[in-house]
């Protein structure tokens, strides 16, 4: 990094005291967070990217718009212990302290730390699963239009007696985040080459491209693989993906910026940046990291010590179990249910699609259904010869829905906590009539 940094007029021996205060952010990640985080392939492609996102173009300042980023995520921190939370906290105390004592960073190194971020994760399953469906849904009609008699499922389609599955690879976290590194890297190369800069609003119309050719790019393989019948198990399948990755996302991405730089960039004008001297504020960035760290060491990276408290449910016929992490089991000789709280609005909900595979099985014909006026999703779940049916949906006693954004902004507004809500019978019947009569005459209770 101190390479590239040489290159805007960096002095290397003045260095050495914010790199000594970055490390002590980087040793509170280290005891905040779980080994799994850290080696997932976003961070890691993010962490490789990360010197090459440095790009000063202004002197030193004070941040107040970082510091105060900083102050509010780390004050959420202490409140919820959520992970979340401490790595953006983490993550403006390093530009706040980077700008501090090199100079004014562009906000490329913004999207790199959204796109590493555990939200970049979450969000990325929670709209991948309903992007998948509507890729099924949109495949299938091309397929139609080119003269094909397909059928489609939820997320299951079937042409000439073969079945196709539009699993996690399409519209997964692995292919949205390297996707969006990719625009990191490129937007990186054209500022090295170029000496412009692109700003924030433009930045996040790149990025927006960037996500809409991963949609078109996950389009086109799946289209490829059910014309050309490519099964799961045959090599071709990935070699597809890897070759649709760099026709529809690569290439384009690479003439874009390359477009937006040349069009709408600014250019960089040469800057001394001494850096502050002062005493107070130099001890005052001291403190700010010796805060962190102890914030980091406060949280647990498996979280055992914090629970979150069981609903209070009913349902008719059904004997209640009180699991962990707030889980309540309730089952019979014909249903197993599980409800588990959500504990805030922007938690992770543990989405059956997680839960489910974790204990082995795979989910088939995934899809929306409407009983009545309410929706809910329903699915078979595949493990060896097993088979199960399985729906589920999110309610606090008043509202019953399957979108995101209902819950999320209701529980914002002070709402009571939803609950996801997962229902599943040995056979299809079974569920839907079981399902239909709870939803019909309201016999599930929560308080």
């Amino acid at each position: 990094m101190m390479g590239l940094l040489n290159r805007y007029d960096v002095d290397y021996a003045k260095l050495a005291f914010p790199l000594f205060l970055i490390l002590i952010g980087i040793a509170g990640g280290i005891l905040a967070f779980p080994l799994s985080y850290i080696s997932s392939s976003n961070v890691l492609i993010g962490l490789c990217l990360f010197p090459f996102a440095f790009f000063k173009e202004g002197p030193a300042r004070v941040n107040y718009l970082y510091f105060i980023g900083f102050t509010f995520f780390s004050v959420l921190t202490y409140r919820y212990h959520h992970k979340i939370f401490y790595f953006f906290a983490i993550s403006l105390y390093v530009v706040f302290i980077v700008e501090f004592y090199v100079g004014r960073l562009n906000s490329l190194m913004l999207f790199l730390i959204v796109v590493m971020s555990p939200v970049f994760s979450q969000v990325a399953i929670i709209l991948g699963f309903p992007i998948r469906l509507y890729l099924s849904e949109w495949s299938g009609t091309l397929l139609r239009l080119a003269g094909l008699e397909i059928l489609v499922d939820g997320n299951m389609m079937v042409l000439d007696g073969f079945s196709f599955t539009v699993d996690e690879a399409c519209m997964g976290l692995n292919m949205l985040a390297i996707s969006m590194l990719m625009g990191v890297f490129v937007i990186a190369h054209q500022y090295y080459t170029t000496r412009k800069r692109l700003s924030l609003k433009s930045l996040l119309l790149f990025f927006i491209i960037v996500f809409v050719l991963n949609v078109i790019c996950n389009l086109f393989r799946i289209i490829l693989l059910v014309i050309f019948k490519i099964m799961p198990e045959n090599p071709l399948h990935e070699l597809m993906g890897v070759f649709c990755l760099i026709l529809y996302v690569m290439i384009p991405l690479y003439f874009i910026a390359k477009w937006m730089i040349f069009r709408i960039a600014n250019s960089l004008e040469p800057s001394h940046s001494p850096g502050f001297k002062s005493f107070k504020l130099k001890g005052f960035s001291v403190v700010l990291g010796v805060a962190l760290l102890c914030l980091g060491y406060s949280i647990d990276p498996l979280r055992s010590a914090f629970s979150t408290p069981h609903a209070k449910v009913s349902l008719q016929g059904l004997t209640s179990i009180p699991m962990k992490d707030g889980i309540t089991k309730m089952e019979s000789e014909e249903l197993l249910v599980y409800v588990k709280p959500i504990p805030e609005f922007f938690t992770s909900e543990h989405t059956p699609l997680i839960c489910w595979k974790g204990s082995g099985y795979e989910f088939k014909k995934v899809r929306k259904e409407q009983i009545g006026h309410r929706e809910l999703y329903r699915g078979v779940l595949m493990k060896e010869k097993d088979l199960l049916y399985t729906a589920w949906w999110y309610t606090n006693g008043n509202t019953q829905t399957v979108d995101q954004l209902t819950w999320r902004s209701k529980m914002l507004f002070g709402e009571a906590r939803f609950c996801l809500v997962n229902v599943t019978a040995k056979d299809e019947i079974t569920l839907k009539q079981h399902v239909s009569s709870i939803l019909s005459d309201n016999l599930f209770k929560i308080d």
